[in-house]
């Protein structure tokens, strides 16, 4: 069944289940309840057991698993003995809200589990998150439920007191990490495990929390769509236990910014801060208790922002990193570090139209380089350009281009480099015929030299005067290798 007709079809049970309670008797409608409860959350520990048992699943999302399943197991039961308990057995009541305590334990234990194990900042962010809105929660619950002195019940400020206050910390604390795994998990196409288990949570929390304020103000446990909230949580849950587990989303900027999704911790807060404004207005004071739970969310947003910041800016920085070692590696040989063809000439181009006097191209071509690569090897043979390249390197200025061209072939560029670039020639073929050492050999090759000028007031492009500089270069091949050869050049 498609995610989203199934979700429907858990919608619609909820909706006919609430309907019923207004017709049915009240012990008929908490078995009906109890019922489809127990199958759905049972349905959920058995598949959740089976994924558990996967080897396929890697060891930290088996026990994710496990902890699902051992929470769809213990709500099971205890819906069982809640059941067992409307038939006349009084004593079910008891380990039923133990077994239900229980699985509101386990069930955020499983959704962190099912999650990355995070680390530093972000590690500090989702701990930051979670006692943020837990907080927000707790202020909220004292807001909704009516103060003591208006119960309705007898003895229910007793009952509140006990297994009431337990409950809802526990069930905030699930709440709060429900909306931070929401918030954190990648989005997709379809919805993963945890998201739903997540999104069950925190139907279960509001549930809970209306059940609870009922008891208080003496209302049926099953008004206010309390017995449809129970049966779309197990729904929910059972529909999970057949999803699988999504990874977890990046911490991208657009992420961390302008994900709608990371807007999801702050709700609770906002509507804590909202409830507390309407509260002053409408009665003048607010309680201490709500005072210090607001101030301390409040206080942990702020630091959460900052912590939000911090990555953002480490994050700016890594990109611009990898930006700039991305123009290198664009712009530039990867063995020799010098310039490639294409920004060679680029640069070139530029410097050529930008107004000289005069321009020299010269052509190198290695001789006896492949006797070196054939007897030594291709690392041998990179070792040799990486020397040669600094020594050609060392003998240029600043201003000078320098590319690899492709093989054992390289290309430079003077500009206005008048008597220099003859004198430049003569050296650079002195440099490249010294001896070097390779990997504990001596090696020593030599170099073909093509030179080609342009006069002044000559405007010839980058490609020809390459061109010209390596018909000089063969020639210079021809003539006996070792030597330099010129091309005086012509007007394009």
């Amino acid at each position: 069944m498609p995610l989203r007709i199934a979700l429907l079809a858990g919608l619609a049970l909820a909706t006919v289940v609430q309907a019923l309670h207004l017709i049915l008797p009240e012990t008929a409608g908490y078995a009906l309840s109890d019922v489809i409860i127990t199958v759905l959350s049972g349905y959920a520990a058995v598949n959740y057991r089976a994924r558990a048992r996967d080897t396929v699943n890697p060891p930290r999302i088996q026990l994710a698993f496990g902890f699902g399943a051992a929470a769809c197991a213990s709500w099971s039961a205890s819906n069982f003995l809640f059941l067992v308990d409307v038939l006349g057995v009084e004593w079910a009541a008891a380990p039923a809200v133990v077994l239900s305590t229980l699985a509101a334990v386990l069930v955020p234990i499983a959704m962190v589990l099912a999650g990355p194990r995070l680390r530093g900042i972000a590690a500090a962010r989702q701990i930051i998150d979670v006692a943020a809105v837990s907080g927000a929660f707790l202020a909220l619950v004292r807001e909704f439920l009516p103060p003591m002195e208006e119960q309705q019940v007898a003895g229910a400020e007793t009952a509140f007191s006990g297994y009431a206050m337990t409950i809802v910390v526990v069930l905030g604390f699930g709440a709060a990490v429900a909306l931070v795994t929401l918030a954190a998990s990648e989005r997709g196409r379809q919805a993963s495990a945890q998201q739903l288990l997540a999104f069950a949570a925190l139907v279960q929390a509001i549930t809970l929390l209306v059940s609870i304020r009922n008891g208080v103000a003496g209302e049926p446990w099953w008004a206010n769509g309390v017995g449809a909230g129970y049966v779309l949580g197990a729904w929910v849950m059972a529909v999970s236990s057949r999803l699988a587990v999504s990874r977890p989303g990046t911490d991208g900027v657009e992420q961390l910014v302008f994900s709608p999704w990371a807007l999801l911790p702050y709700i609770p807060v906002a509507t804590a801060v909202g409830v507390a404004a309407g509260r002053q207005l409408t009665d003048g004071e607010l309680g201490e208790v709500l005072i210090w739970l607001l101030l301390s969310s409040f206080s942990l947003v702020l630091l959460r922002q900052f912590l939000t910041l911090v990555t953002v800016g480490r994050l700016t920085v890594t990109l611009e990193q990898q930006r700039q070692a991305l123009a290198y590696q664009a712009h530039h040989d990867p063995l020799t570090g010098l310039l490639n063809r294409s920004a060679f000439d680029s640069r070139a181009a530029a410097r050529l139209t930008a107004g000289y006097l005069e321009a020299c191209a010269i052509v190198i071509d290695l001789d006896g380089f492949k006797p070196v690569n054939d007897t030594l090897g291709h690392a041998a043979g990179d070792d040799v350009l990486v020397t040669i390249a600094h020594r050609l390197r060392g003998e240029l200025r600043g201003t000078d281009l320098i590319c690899r061209c492709g093989g054992d072939e390289f290309a430079i560029l003077l500009i206005d480099a008048g008597p220099r670039a003859a004198v430049l020639a003569d050296r650079l073929l002195r440099r490249l015929a010294q001896p070097m050492i390779v990997q504990g050999h001596q090696v020593k090759v030599g170099g073909s030299i093509g030179v080609a000028t342009t006069r002044r007031g000559e405007r010839v492009g980058i490609s020809a005067l390459l061109r010209q500089a390596d018909t000089a270069m063969y020639a210079a091949k021809a003539a006996g290798k070792g030597t330099i050869h010129r091309h005086s050049a012509t007007p394009a």
